[in-house]
């Protein structure tokens, strides 16, 4: 899934006047746009979204911002500060893996044809279009690293830029970390695959008068490397997916 707009906000830890964003799209916030598109009410269960690993690649990751809010009541006292976080212009790359293609592909249809509006996080962060998608007969890890680079042009221009003025240094022809990926890992890892981290974003419940979450467990492998002298353009791609999953 591509999710890129004008702003986005994926909070994790968000409490009274401060709604931080993570910097990236969290597992809890994609599933909430998932459901949204099947038509999936807020006090239903989200069984069917159990067994799903979750991967982000941070292609363009944007800026952010703080919307800085005061307010009154209608008496005139004046409300505690607000301060509210956004990523601006940030394009990632989402993906759930299943072992049931047909559950996928559900949700592909669903995103493209959604029950309710969609939101990249908070009901003001609103895609700059209908969400992108398509599924890869490949891994989770293989899925991130293999699709390609989704960033907005000027954001490619720039960073490509910079790797010309590396390379012209004497350093390989390569832009290393050109974008971050994240990936829940398998059910048994052993722990010397990476480091693990954990954040509280595994969805139990959406229903607002009882929303709860558990903790999962996440790492960072080896980010997108793109070829200076090997472009390839994001359609072939896309096309190439496309064929290869009507077989």
């Amino acid at each position: 899934m591509v999710l890129k707009g004008p702003l986005q906000a994926w909070g994790s830890t968000s409490r009274f006047a401060r709604r931080d964003t993570n910097p990236v799209p969290t597992k809890s916030g994609v599933i909430g746009m998932v459901a949204a598109a099947l038509g999936i009410g807020r006090e239903d269960s989200l069984s069917r979204f159990e067994n799903l690993r979750f991967g982000v690649r941070a292609d363009q990751p944007g800026t952010l911002l703080d919307d800085y809010q005061t307010a009154r009541t209608e008496t005139g006292n004046i409300l505690p500060v607000s301060h509210r976080f956004y990523l601006q212009d940030a394009v990632f790359l989402a993906a759930l893996e299943s072992d049931v293609r047909k559950q996928l592909e559900e949700f592909q249809s669903a995103l493209h044809a959604p029950h309710y509006p969609l939101f990249l996080g908070r009901r003001t962060c609103v895609p700059d279009g209908p969400i992108v998608t398509f599924l890869v007969d490949s891994s989770l890890e293989d899925a991130l690293r293999n699709a390609p680079w989704q960033a907005e042009e000027w954001y490619q221009r720039r960073m490509l830029r910079r790797s010309k003025r590396v390379q012209a240094s004497g350093a390989e022809s390569v832009y290393p970390n050109i974008a971050e990926i994240i990936v829940e890992p398998p059910v048994g890892e052993e722990p010397e695959h990476g480091f693990l981290e954990t954040l509280n974003d595994e969805p139990v419940s959406f229903d607002p008068n009882n929303r709860q979450w558990t903790s999962r467990q996440y790492r960072r492998i080896e980010p997108l490397e793109v070829s200076l002298d090997n472009q390839f353009s994001h359609e072939d791609w896309f096309n190439a997916v496309s064929q290869m999953g009507e077989k």
